[in-house]
Parts: C-alpha cells; structure tokens; sequence
C-alpha cells in the first residue's frame, strides 16, 4: 500500500514545535503518512533540508498579495474582532489605543464605530469568511502542490489572526478539491484570534470545553470536531533521561536547594522586579538559600531592549540561571531555529525545569498550563508595581481580564498574588510543600487537555485517517 502525501505549512515557532517534532514526525509515517513540510524562509534558508520533501512558504508572495486588496484587508480585520469575548474585546481596545498614535482623531473614532458595530452582526464572521474564500485565493502553492501528488492537508489553526499564511495555504489546497485538517496549537486561540478563515474537513482540538466553544463560537457542527488532545504536551508525559540532581548541576545550580522559576512577559520591568525580589532581597522571601531560574520572554521587545542586556549581565553574577529559549538579537539564530524544528531531538530543557523546579513565578502565561501538566505549583503576579508609561496591554490587569484567564479551574489551580506580601507567602508555602493544591493543578490540565496520556498525536494522525 503507497503512502499518503499530507503537506503541513509551517510559519510560526509554536507551529513548528507542534507538527516537526520528532514523536509526530514518526506517527505521520508509521500510519501510512508522507509528510512534506512547507517551511517559513527563516526555517527553509536556515538548513539544507531534503529538497524532495521540504519546500519554502513563499509568505513574502501572501504578503505582497494581502497588500493589494485593500476589501480584504478590510474583511481581515473584521474577522479579528467578530467573535465577541472578553478577550477579543480587550484586543480590539488595545487596537484602538495604538491608532491614537497614529492616526488622526476622526480616523479613530471612524474605525470604533465601524468595527464596533459590524461585529456584533450575528453571523457576520460566517458571511466575512465566505466572501473572502470566494473572492480572494492566492495561486502561489498550487502548482506544487499538483505535481507533489498530495493527497491532504494538515494545517495548525483555522486561517484565523496570525495564522492567515497557513489560512492562504488551506484556501488554494481546497481549490484544488483537496481534504484539509487542522489543529489547534494555542490553547487560547477560539476565544481569542477571531473568525477562522476556512472551514475544515476536521478540526482537533484539545479538549470537551474547546470543542464546546469551537460549537458556539465558530458554528462549527460537531462531526467536524474531535478531541484528541494538544500534540505539543505529549513529550511532557515522557521519561527524563537526566535526574533532578544531574540536571542541577549540569546548568550549575545547587540539588540541595528548593529552585523557584520565574517565566516573564514582554515588559522588562518585571524582570527588575524580580532581581529586586529574588536577588537583592532574598532574605525576606524566605531565610534559606534558593536556586533562582530565569525564562525570558522569546520577543525582541524584551531581548533586544537595553534593560534586559544590563539585567541578563546582573543576574548571572549573582548565580541566577538564565534558560533563553532563543537568541533573539543573534546574527546567527540556527540553534534557535533547531530548537524551534526539533532537529535535536534531545529532551528540551523547558521539560526538566518543569518538572525539576519547586514553584514558578508567571503572569498568566501559557507556561502556567504546561506547569501544571507537569505539577508544578504556580504564582501569577496580579498586580503592577510599576506601569507608568507601559501600554495597557502588557498589565497584569488586562491579562485577567481575558476569557481563558478567568476561568474557575485556571484560578482554582494556581496563585493569584495580589501584593508582595501575599507573593512571599505563596513562594514561602510551595516551597515547604510542592505537593499542595496537586488535585487541582491535575483537574485544570485536564480541562483544558483532555486525556494526558501521551498519545494526542496519534489521535490527531487517526483523525484524518479514518476520515480520507
């Protein structure tokens, strides 16, 4: 029996870690599956790849055709802002905010009104999408795709706000009267990136309650749903080669002392915060020595900002790790981009820290689910310090003002800090006991995953086999 040709556009890093890594690379074929990858430029010109299975997203050739219709990007950014959440409403807002900068004030007001109206249309979404399938497909992959022979598709997201590139992809294979199937890759991405563009033959999503907003959200019926679980956290349900101590000190910490991780944001004044609380106060944190970790944010916003270049330098001095999860600023980003490809295919230090840290400190980041899969106690920082000056979307306030960060298991699960006072003492607390609110943590990965088994990937692989 001949394999079945699936061909996966892969833009994004979260996209890529997903769908390249090794474990499903492996479940593709040994289902029967040949997969051929369609690789960002940055991805495609970074490595010699085999040029019978991997190809270039011509996403410069989507872009320079996005920009000459200017109905479709009307039709873009209504999609955006059409599924009415909490989160899509701050989103809009904070749009709004960036456009008094730039924009007259008539040109302001204008664009509150039109989208503020349109949106709340019921269906408007369904209507925008069709219009845009029907009148604007891109010709760029199709040839290819003709001569490769594929026989599927398999795409991350729906075409919805930052996945248009895979979204143009799926229309022109749905052209060609191709199947294409998609998986959801953020586990915010219903209620927070709009309408999606293209409807497909199957959708996997992660969970009950994703499939149930993807129902009433998107009007996607149910036999066009399945859980199968996130394929990004399966490695997380594997075994650590290294122990706890071999890994400590492989990255020069002390086995011997509790570690609190601190996973931040793209504001750089909560990393002062933190060198100001972890390092040059630690005594009032807790009297007992603490290894320290710090996980940057992977934006330049962060990375190439001046404070950040002269914290990294405070931090090492004083014995904090630094995991940077890749060198933004870098000439040379290929150890960044293997990483982002899985061609090591070595355990990724995020899964030992982890597994291997006592309590992490976040504000409400997607980090804090793949903590609590891996049943580490988490603190969100729920209140600021300092935001002179700062946009309102990089506040502690905004972030638990969205849907996905309000939801009762999420809360339940973790910490919410609402002072320093309140933050040393839920530090002090999970590290005398890590074990504390486990039941929890468990019940909120669940929720939002589905079964933590392992095998979400091979779900996602049988879905589009038992439905070509």
């Amino acid at each position: 029996m001949s394999e079945m040709k699936i061909a996966i556009p892969l833009h994004g890093k979260m996209s890529s870690r997903v769908f390249h890594q090794p474990l499903f690379r492996e479940r593709l074929k040994s289902s029967g599956f040949e997969p051929f990858f369609f690789l960002s430029p940055q991805y495609f010109r970074a490595f010699e790849f085999d040029p019978n299975r991997y190809f270039e997203l011509k996403t410069g050739d989507y872009d320079e055709y996005f920009s000459q219709h200017a109905f479709l990007q009307q039709l873009r950014l209504l999609r955006r802002f059409v599924v009415v959440t909490e989160t899509t409403d701050l989103r809009f807002r904070e749009t709004v905010e960036e456009k008094l900068f730039h924009s007259r004030a008539w040109g302001v007001a204008a664009t509150l009104i039109y989208i503020d109206v349109l949106r709340r249309i019921p269906k408007l979404g369904w209507l925008l999408s069709v219009v845009e399938r029907n009148l604007y497909v891109p010709n760029v992959h199709r040839p290819q795709l003709r001569e490769i022979g594929v026989g599927c598709v398999l795409t991350p997201g729906m075409g919805y706000y930052g996945f248009w590139n895979e979204g143009n992809f799926a229309l022109e294979a749905k052209r060609l009267g191709l199947p294409v199937f998609s998986a959801v890759t953020n586990y915010d991405a219903i209620v927070n990136k709009g309408y999606p563009g293209f409807l497909p033959s199957c959708l996997a999503v992660w969970s009950r309650q994703m499939a149930d907003e993807a129902m009433k959200l998107f009007g996607l019926p149910a036999r066009k749903i399945e859980v199968t679980g996130p394929i990004q956290y399966d490695r997380f349900l594997l075994p650590l080669p290294m122990s706890r101590e071999i890994f400590l000190r492989s990255i020069g910490l002390d086995p011997r002392l509790k570690t609190i991780f601190f996973a931040g944001g793209v504001n750089v004044t909560r990393y002062f915060e933190m060198y100001n609380f972890l390092v040059e106060r630690a005594e009032t944190v807790r009297r007992k020595e603490f290894n320290v970790v710090i996980r940057p944010y992977p934006h330049a916003k962060l990375l190439v900002s001046p404070g950040w270049k002269v914290l990294e330098k405070l931090f090492r001095a004083q014995g904090v790790y630094i995991s940077h999860p890749g060198s933004i600023d870098a000439e040379d980003r290929s150890n960044e981009y293997k990483q982002d490809l899985w061609l090591d295919d070595s355990v990724d230090e995020l899964s030992y820290l982890l597994r291997y840290s006592d309590v992490m400190v976040n504000y409400f980041s997607t980090i804090s689910l793949e903590a609590a899969i891996c049943d580490l106690p988490v603190i969100h920082l729920g209140y600021d310090d300092y935001s002179f000056g700062h946009r309102y979307g990089i506040t502690s306030e905004f972030q638990q003002r969205q849907t996905h960060n309000r939801r009762k298991l999420r809360l339940a699960a973790s910490k919410v800090a609402r002072n320093e006072g309140e933050l040393i003492a839920f530090v002090d607390r999970y590290l005398s006991d890590r074990t504390l609110d486990r039941e929890r943590r468990r019940e909120y990965a669940v929720s939002e995953c589905g079964e933590l088994d392992g095998n979400a990937g091979s779900r996602v692989v049988e879905m589009i086999r038992s439905r070509l």
